[in-house]
């Protein structure tokens, strides 16, 4: 795939799935639940997905269990849509995921940053380097993930290195971005975060992100793609309406966490959810409640028993 269309590619939602576990064994994958949740994403028409990232639990994940889910997606996906699976922070662990990836016909690789004891390392030319020792290891585009709350300087840093293609920032730190994309233009795809309880994702596009990343798009897909393409035509107001009826969805994922919430809402449509690993918590039935009376509203529908689903294979 040449450059330009991977670039066009990935100007879209980013659908970053959750990973589900066996429901009576915690420390197994279930991946022919991945598969079914990925086919539901695909066939509503998502056309860039993540596994194993911030949202999938990677803190909980081994890289074996990463590769697991990147082969299942890749399988899953074919053509149809771009699978990003991710490569730890850790520099020996990402450089040997980086190669496996690359033979299991991964086109783009999120790369999660670097910490010292979960701390932002002092001086940020170690993390420079750990980026740059990955892009050797492979001849994948990278897409580093901004946690670290980056400055414009290292962002121009960053663009030293060849391999980076785009830049995913969870806009904790916008004016950062802004002045970053600002000062780099086009060097970089930009992928922002939505902020729907208070309606800003329209200013972030208008202020240049080129997508978004999205959790909930994994049970309410019509939502997250439709602010997408209002954002294609500018359509600020439709974006506003979106997202108010989407937000009190944002509100309880604050409350109960993402990969928590999101399992609670795949549950609840039938599709595999299940449970998260520690010390992350499950949603209780309260908030399952609650989140029930939330997918009503958006008119989705709320299953009483989990929908069968065929393997993946």
């Amino acid at each position: 795939m040449s450059s330009t269309k991977l670039r066009e590619r990935l100007k879209n939602v980013h659908a970053y799935a959750v990973t589900p576990f066996q429901r009576k064994n915690l420390m197994e994958l279930d991946l022919d639940g991945l598969a079914g949740n990925l086919r539901f994403l695909i066939g509503k028409g998502v056309q860039v997905i993540n596994v194993g990232g911030g949202t999938g639990e990677i803190e909980a994940l081994t890289d074996g269990e990463l590769e697991a889910l990147a082969r299942v997606a890749l399988d899953v996906a074919g053509d149809h849509a771009l699978v990003l699976p991710t490569l730890p922070g850790n520099l020996r662990a990402a450089m040997e995921l980086a190669p496996r990836y690359q033979q299991m016909g991964a086109k783009v690789l999120l790369a999660m940053p670097p910490f010292i004891r979960h701390q932002v390392p002092p001086k940020l030319d170690g993390v420079w380097n750990f980026y740059r020792m990955v892009s050797q290891a492979t001849s994948l585009p990278l897409m580093p993930y901004n946690t670290q709350g980056w400055q414009p300087d290292f962002f121009a840093r960053l663009a030293e290195i060849d391999r980076i293609i785009g830049i995913k920032d969870p806009c904790v730190h916008p004016h950062n971005l802004f002045k970053a994309m600002r000062r780099l233009g086009k060097r970089f795809v930009w992928i922002g975060n939505k902020r729907h309880d208070a309606g800003v994702l329209q200013y972030r596009y208008q202020a240049g992100i080129q997508g978004y990343t999205a959790g909930l798009v994994n049970f309410v897909p019509g939502y997250e793609l439709e602010m997408h393409r209002a954002a294609q035509r500018e359509d600020w107001d439709r974006m506003a309406m979106l997202q108010e009826k989407v937000a009190g969805l944002e509100r309880l994922r604050e409350v109960h966490g993402d990969a928590a919430l999101l399992k609670a809402g795949l549950d609840l449509i039938g599709l595999a959810g299940g449970p998260v690993r520690p010390p992350r918590v499950d949603v209780s039935e309260a908030g399952r409640a609650e989140l029930a009376r939330e997918l009503n509203g958006l008119g989705t529908p709320v299953c009483k028993k989990r929908r069968q689903r065929p393997g993946f294979r």
